[in-house]
C-alpha cells in the first residue's frame, strides 16, 4: 500500500503514540500532440470567409449609397442655384439707368443686329436680354444659353467713356451635367401688344384684351411684348447607377427637371 507513495516523514508527539504523515509527488498533465485536424482548420477557414464576405458586401452597400447620396445631394443643389440665378437677372431685363443711353447691341455675336433692346434674344435654348443685373450703376448684356451639356452664363458691360461693350468676365458655367434647357415665352398679343389679329390661345377670340402667344421663337417685334418664360432644365447625375434603370431613357442614369415661369418686370413698360 506504501509502494506508490514518495515521501514518508515519521514525527511524534509526546510519548509512547507515533504518528506518520504519508506526502504525494505532484502529478504532471498528459499533453496531446496531436494540435488541430485538417477538417477543423478548414471549418474555421469557411467560417472566417463568411465573415470576411458579410463584411465587404457590407463596406460595398454602404459605398454605393453614400456615392448614390452625394450625386442627388449635387444634383439637387447644381439645379436650385442655376435656377434662382436665372430667375433674379431674367426678372431685371430691361432696367434701366436713367443716365445711359446705350443705341447699340454687342457687336460680333450671334444676335447681334446693331440695335439695343431688352430682349436681345428668345430662342428654345438661349435668351440674351439688358439690365443693370449687379445693381452697381453699369449696364450689362446678360446671354444664357446651353453649351456641350454645361449651362453657360456670358456678360459684357457697358463703357460709358469709350461707347463700347466689354467683355464682363467672359462665358462662366452654372451648371454640368444638363442634359436638357428649354424655355417658351408668353407674348401679349392683344390690340395693345403685338396684334396679329389671331387667336393665340385658342378661345375662337382673336385678340381679346390680355390674350397670349405660346412661342419658344418669338420675332423680333414680338420680343418687346414678352411678358413670362417658361424655363424648364433637366440634370443628370455625373456617374451611372447600374442597380438603376431609367424608364425613359433605358440607361442608368438619375435625372431631376425643374420648371419655373419668370415674369421679367421691365419689359413693355
Amino acid at each position: 500500500m506504501l509502494a506508490n507513495l514518495n515521501t514518508v516523514k515519521t514525527f511524534s508527539i509526546g510519548k509512547p503514540r507515533r504518528f506518520t504523515l504519508l506526502t504525494r509527488k505532484p502529478s504532471i498533465p498528459h499533453e496531446d500532440p496531436q494540435g488541430f485536424t485538417l477538417v477543423e482548420l478548414m471549418i474555421a477557414l469557411v467560417i472566417s470567409g463568411a465573415i470576411l464576405a458579410g463584411v465587404y458586401n457590407l463596406f460595398i452597400i454602404e459605398r454605393r449609397s453614400y456615392t448614390l447620396h452625394d450625386d442627388l445631394t449635387h444634383l439637387y443643389q447644381t439645379i436650385r442655384s442655376s435656377e434662382q440665378i436665372m430667375v433674379r437677372e431674367i426678372r431685371m431685363a430691361g432696367y434701366k439707368l436713367k443716365d445711359v443711353t446705350i443705341l447699340s447691341d454687342v457687336p460680333g455675336t450671334a444676335y447681334s443686329d446693331g440695335e439695343k433692346e431688352a430682349i436681345e434674344e428668345a430662342a428654345p435654348q438661349a435668351i440674351t436680354f439688358t439690365s443693370d443685373v449687379e445693381s452697381n450703376g453699369v449696364m450689362e448684356t446678360v446671354r444664357y444659353f446651353l453649351r456641350n451639356g454645361e449651362l453657360v452664363r456670358q456678360m459684357w458691360r457697358w463703357d460709358g467713356t469709350s461707347g463700347h461693350w466689354r467683355t464682363g468676365g467672359g462665358a462662366r458655367s452654372l451648371a454640368e451635367h444638363l442634359e436638357g434647357l428649354h424655355m417658351t415665352y408668353l407674348i401679349l398679343s392683344d390690340n395693345q401688344g403685338a396684334n396679329n389679329d389671331k387667336d393665340d390661345d385658342g378661345d375662337s377670340l382673336v385678340d381679346e384684351e390680355g390674350e397670349l402667344l405660346l412661342t419658344d421663337r418669338p420675332t423680333k417685334a414680338e420680343r418687346q411684348y414678352l411678358r413670362a418664360v417658361r424655363l424648364t432644365m433637366t440634370i443628370k447625375t455625373p456617374r451611372p447607377d447600374n442597380r438603376y434603370t431609367h424608364p425613359l431613357h433605358a440607361d442608368h442614369y438619375r435625372r431631376m427637371t425643374l420648371s419655373t415661369t419668370i415674369t421679367p418686370r421691365n419689359v413693355g413698360l
